[in-house]
């Protein structure tokens, strides 16, 4: 056995361990795609409630993927997370074993496969780790498509390209550019048939984004997710989202890499800082403008809600991490160890890693899921998300064992503000909530629609997150049943106030029903409020 393949060997088991002591902790969303794939594997389509065509799928090919591992193994939670911890492993180390040829093994493995984001998002369920694999492999190919003409590699390049718009559509502000980059190449590197290599590059990718807009389309009556319209962009906190990105930079060692070789390399003999910088940017100039495009989007999404962890910007940790290798190797002819500070400046380089991926580890599960200053949850520990995560799933025992107990030969209709854990705990129910699952384009739906309210047999409150109590029930507390109540520390402040998490029965709740398609009109007016 090679000293390299040992390494890698160290590596996959450590990434193991971290994802192990790391997987107790589920992002709430999750759950959302987990429902979603179950109906369909059920039989019932990709819906969420049972004959309501709305996708709340941020990423439909993450619900495709969780329906067939839920068709083989008949389980949804583990499966996907180890499914997506074996293909970023795997795309990650194919990436890398492509382009560097194992040089400088051991600081791309401690930059990814030992992330603490990483490992939190591959924990975490959704679609992160995904997107990032088919990036990092799309990325792969471009490097051989932008070294030599090669028809596997436009094969491969244009199918991972599809595979990354349906992951995310917004991966289309990076992957575009990289595209036209990729082609512009290829193109002057054919000898003959252009236009066949053209074809190559732009049909599987198109075909399978296609495929699903279409489907998407006929099915939903809409190709986009409600939450394009239920979390629009932000643009008025651009600022917080520019530092929220540099601290991205700052705690995945990016900036402070390209700190150390600017320091390390600036006017000493033999090292090349600007060639390499010039050869860097010719080299890869689609992937930058695509950076720089996305960058100018992220000012208004990167600290969306549920974008804590940095999870936005984690896809692209991969192609980042390369391409800075890359550029201090090119520095000095004696790669990284080079430079005024020598092999001991590039240990101390390491072992500061090291530490510091250790120190974020402990920070992230003890302190905040979030660190810094900027970004959601900054005060909301992996330890406190389990707690939220619990009371949840203790709310929707206590719904299933009230309902049984009442005797009524429908399903519940239970309105919550969090579509997860709880709803898919509560799988023969019908949910609403204040817009993600039941938004509707045409009918007014927010956190006090009272038709939706008044007409559900439980709704849950969360308080004072959301406002009082009676604001959230739209009436008196005193004439609805509370039959559960639980607190926690509050989510995202520094001080020891306690949210409270309750669950009301309603006993006579109204008819009142949302059309079955998001562009559907009303089918009855909103009631009144009861006080």
């Amino acid at each position: 056995m090679s000293n390299t393949t040992k390494v890698i060997l160290v590596f996959a088991i450590f990434n193991a361990i971290l994802f192990a002591w790391f997987s107790s902790f589920i992002a709430e969303d999750a759950f959302i795609v987990y429902r979603y794939s179950e109906n369909l594997a059920n039989g019932n389509g990709l819906v969420f409630n049972q004959g309501e065509y709305v996708s709340a799928l941020t990423s439909p090919l993450h619900a495709l993927i969780v329906s067939l591992l839920y068709t083989v193994t008949g389980e949804s939670v583990w499966t996907n997370r180890l499914f997506a911890l074996i293909l970023h492993f795997g795309a990650t180390l194919y990436a890398f074993r492509s382009i560097r040829r194992d040089r400088a093994l051991v600081l791309f493995g401690l930059m990814v496969w030992l992330s603490p984001y990483a490992v939190f998002w591959t924990a975490g369920g959704l679609e992160t780790m995904y997107l990032s694999s088919f990036l990092i492999i799309a990325f792969a190919a471009a490097c051989r498509c932008t070294q030599k003409y090669s028809i596997h590699g436009q094969w491969l390049f244009s199918i991972c390209l599809g595979l990354a718009f349906l992951t995310r559509f917004d991966s289309c502000l990076v992957t575009l550019p990289l595209w036209f980059h990729v082609a512009t190449r290829q193109w002057r590197l054919a000898e003959t048939s252009q236009v066949r290599t053209i074809l190559r590059l732009l049909l599987p990718g198109f075909a399978i984004a296609l495929t699903w807009l279409g489907t998407a389309y006929i099915y939903y009556h809409d190709i986009f997710p409600t939450s394009v319209y239920h979390k629009p962009a932000r643009w008025d906190h651009q600022r917080t989202n520019i530092l929220y990105m540099i601290q991205f930079g700052l705690l995945t060692g990016i900036l402070p890499l390209i700190g150390w070789t600017l320091i390390s390399h600036a006017k000493y003999k033999s090292s090349k800082l600007t060639q390499a910088i010039r050869n860097t940017l010719g080299r890869h100039w689609g992937i930058f403008l695509g950076g720089l495009i996305f960058f100018c989007y992220a000012t208004g999404t990167a600290t969306a809600h549920m974008m804590f962890s940095y999870r936005m910007l984690l896809p692209y940790l991969p192609i980042l991490a390369l391409l800075i290798i890359e550029f201090m190797d090119d520095v000095h002819p004696h790669g990284l160890s080079a430079g005024r500070f020598g092999q001991r400046g590039w240990s101390l380089v390491l072992l500061l890693a090291i530490t510091f991926q250790a120190v974020q580890y402990y920070y992230i599960d003890q302190i905040s899921v979030n660190p810094g200053r900027y970004g959601e949850y900054t005060n909301l520990s992996r330890q406190t998300y389990m707690q939220f995560i619990a009371i949840l799933e203790e709310q929707a025992e206590a719904i299933n064992s009230h309902w049984e107990a009442q005797g009524r030969d429908r399903a519940p209709q239970v309105h919550v503000y969090a579509a997860g854990i709880l709803p898919y705990k509560l799988e023969r129910s019908k949910v609403v909530d204040w817009g993600l699952i039941s938004y509707r384009k045409n009918v007014k739906v927010n956190a006090a629609q009272r038709g939706l309210l008044y007409s559900s047999d439980y709704i849950i409150t969360l308080t004072p997150r959301h406002f009082t109590k009676k604001h959230q029930l739209q009436r008196d507390p005193s004439t609805v049943e509370l039959i559960h109540e639980a607190t926690l520390k509050n989510f995202d402040h520094a001080d020891d106030r306690l949210e409270s998490f309750s669950v009301f029965y309603n006993p006579s709740p109204v008819e009142y029903r949302l059309p079955n398609y998001v562009d559907g009109g009303e089918l009855m007016p909103i009631p009144e409020k009861t006080e």
